[in-house]
């Protein structure tokens, strides 16, 4: 596991050296930081709460983000991800997406980490993400070389549909999702999270966000027949 977290620790450096090239040019840079409060239910943990934290940091046209979500029942996830934007119409722009992603399970002493590539086309109501994601479930402290068993998915089918009801841009917005991922967790194509998202500018740099999530449940989530729904409240902050 320490070697897998090894790629993290290379894409922020790689992130880092990007803003040191090219020291001549002048650098368009934009931050936010968010936190959220979240509570859900489910057949696995029954009542849970937790925390998210998020950061972004904008470079030109290009957005790198960390993740963090700590939950009561022993399940931790941090992410890494890089999105480089091109704006190819007036209202168009089309976006790439590459995520490191890792969930562990401390109770059970099992993670999955998880290599993301997608792309996508955004407008100011609608955005379409399409791509693949890799994963590894395996047992904390197994050794590399080991020969037990784990599980491989090299190959699963990756989607976010977002619809604006007031557009992205516009100081409070209403936006419905169907995805089989988000921030946090990555699921089976055929297991996909629904969930109706706000947010509210109500001063020029804070804003209030809520979102409700219709979720699979249980760990990893390959034979349960059921969902649990998540709440997460919260705010963002602007730097």
């Amino acid at each position: 596991m320490v070697k897998r977290f090894i790629v993290f620790l290379l894409l922020s450096i790689i992130s880092v050296a990007s803003l040191n090239a090219q020291s001549e040019r002048k650098h368009t840079l934009a931050a936010d930081v968010m936190a959220q409060g979240l509570m859900g239910y489910n057949g696995t943990y029954r009542w849970y709460g937790g925390i998210d934290l998020k950061g972004n940091l904008r470079v030109d046209q290009t957005n790198f983000a960390l993740s963090f979500e700590g939950l009561t029942a022993n399940v931790y996830s941090v992410s890494l991800t890089a999105t480089p934007e091109f704006e190819i119409c007036k209202n168009g722009i089309l976006f790439l997406d590459g995520t490191l992603h890792s969930r562990i399970f401390a109770k059970y002493k099992t993670y999955e980490f998880v290599y993301a590539a997608s792309v996508g086309f955004k407008m100011r109501h609608f955005s379409a993400q399409v791509g693949v994601f890799s994963r590894t479930i395996d047992a904390l402290g197994r050794s590399w070389h080991s020969l037990d068993n784990y599980i491989a998915e090299p190959f699963n089918f990756l989607y976010r549909i977002k619809v604006s009801i007031m557009g992205f841009d516009h100081p409070w917005d209403v936006v419905l999702t169907f995805s089989d991922y988000n921030d946090f967790e990555y699921e089976r194509m055929w297991e996909p999270l629904f969930s109706l998202g706000g947010r509210w500018d109500f001063k020029d740099r804070w804003s209030a966000v809520a979102e409700g999530t219709l979720e699979p449940a249980g760990m990893f989530h390959g034979t349960v027949k059921f969902y649990e729904a998540t709440l997460r409240l919260g705010v963002k902050y602007k730097l």
